[in-house]
């Protein structure tokens, strides 16, 4: 029998759910408030903790507080009412699963075994027996060579490292007006708003794949979904495509922030970049791509975005360096990763892609015109220097 905490505001609720656990071989012990809650993590240690969302009784402080006071504890998280997107919401917040309503002994029976089955790690103390002289001697010796060892790898990884950062790969593209690029999983692909085209090119050689040509449209950004192609016109519109051989334009909706120059989609919402205001809008798919928020950019120029399958990148353009956001509040910068290719000021970037492994950027000639456009691969995310 394991015991199970629970946090539940409503009497009613709270009995049910102990009636529906205790049917399912598990001892509850309920609690009515935050403080409450934390007091029984203190004095028993349950293996996981029940905490019911809904009307009056916000889960994602009740899972903020129950991690801080003990991080390795499982959370399940109950809802009074079904609602998918809050439920992806709560487990970022850090909740194991999500119950949703209508609650019954055989659902919730599973979902804490499956649970329970992931806890963190218990710690032992184990002590070694006394030793003799000759072997703290063989010890001593075995040490010395393992830090010489580990000190010489180290010293192979820095100078590889280093010669990952100075070693500079990019290609001239056929086209010089470049200002946008993105990734579908299988090819690179560059907008070009003089051309109004756009070009599907290898990753692996850079030769294009295919040219696709916007007779109503110029495009200056593009973000690959599971099921559509979105595009950022210069005319001032976002444009849903669909994943066709000619990426058919599906909608077009006119952008309240016309300013908009970078796109990206993080398989929930769809973010855009003004670099004129400086701002980073949060949108929903819905029919009017409403805008959730708007978020002030923690840099010079955001030109353009990118989605890593965990957090938000962005490109500034002004500052010659990519810039990793906290995905809950974007106007914070978790991170900075400078640019050497652009040092000579040669090349203004203006794209931004993720393959997975590697950032790519596309960057226009300066001054704008002057030649052909210019696509870098950067260094491998693990060998670039990250600065707060």
């Amino acid at each position: 029998m394991a015991s199970i905490g629970l946090l539940c505001g409503e009497e009613l609720d709270r009995q049910r759910l102990v009636l529906l656990a205790g049917e399912a071989g598990h001892m509850v012990l309920p609690a009515g408030r935050i403080p409450e809650a934390v007091e029984i993590l203190r004095e028993h240690r349950p293996k996981a903790v029940m905490v019911v969302d809904g009307p009056g009784q916000d889960a994602a402080a009740a899972v903020r507080e129950i991690l801080r006071v003990a991080p390795l504890v499982a959370i399940v998280v109950v809802q009074k009412r079904r609602d998918a997107n809050r439920a992806v919401f709560l487990m970022r917040q850090g909740a194991a699963e999500v119950l949703a309503a209508p609650w019954s002994r055989e659902n919730l029976e599973a979902c804490l075994a499956k649970t329970m089955r992931y806890q963190g790690t218990a710690f032992a103390v184990v002590y070694a027996p006394p030793r003799r002289s000759v072997h703290y001697f063989v010890l001593a010796v075995l040490a010395f060579f393992g830090a010489a060892l580990g000190t010489a790898v180290w010293q192979r990884q820095q100078r590889l490292r280093q010669e990952a950062l100075e070693r500079v790969y990019h290609w001239d593209m056929p086209y010089k007006y470049p200002a946008g690029l993105a990734f579908d999983g299988k090819s690179l692909w560059a907008a070009d708003w003089f051309s109004q085209s756009l070009y599907e090119h290898s990753p692996d050689d850079l030769s294009i794949k295919r040219i696709i040509h916007f007779t109503a449209q110029m495009p200056v950004s593009v973000a690959f979904a599971m099921d559509a192609v979105w595009s950022v016109s210069a005319g001032g519109a976002i444009v849903r495509h669909m994943r066709d051989a000619t990426l058919t334009a599906v909608e077009k909706y006119q952008d309240a922030a016309a300013q908009t120059a970078g796109i990206a989609y993080d398989g929930l919402y769809l973010w855009t970049s003004d670099p004129a205001r400086r701002l980073i809008y949060k949108r929903l798919t819905d029919a009017g791509l409403t805008v959730l928020a708007a978020y002030r950019y923690p840099g010079g120029e955001p030109m353009a975005l990118a989605f890593d399958g965990k957090t938000l990148w962005s490109l500034d353009s002004a500052n010659r360096e990519l810039v990793r956001h906290n995905l809950e509040r974007p106007d914070e910068a978790t991170g900075r990763v400078s640019l050497p290719e652009y040092r000579g000021g040669e090349f203004k970037p203006m794209g931004l892609a993720w393959d997975g492994t590697r950032f790519w950027t596309i960057a226009e000639r300066v001054p704008k015109g002057s030649g052909p456009a210019r696509l870098f691969k950067h260094a491998d995310l693990s060998a670039m220097v990250m600065r707060r």
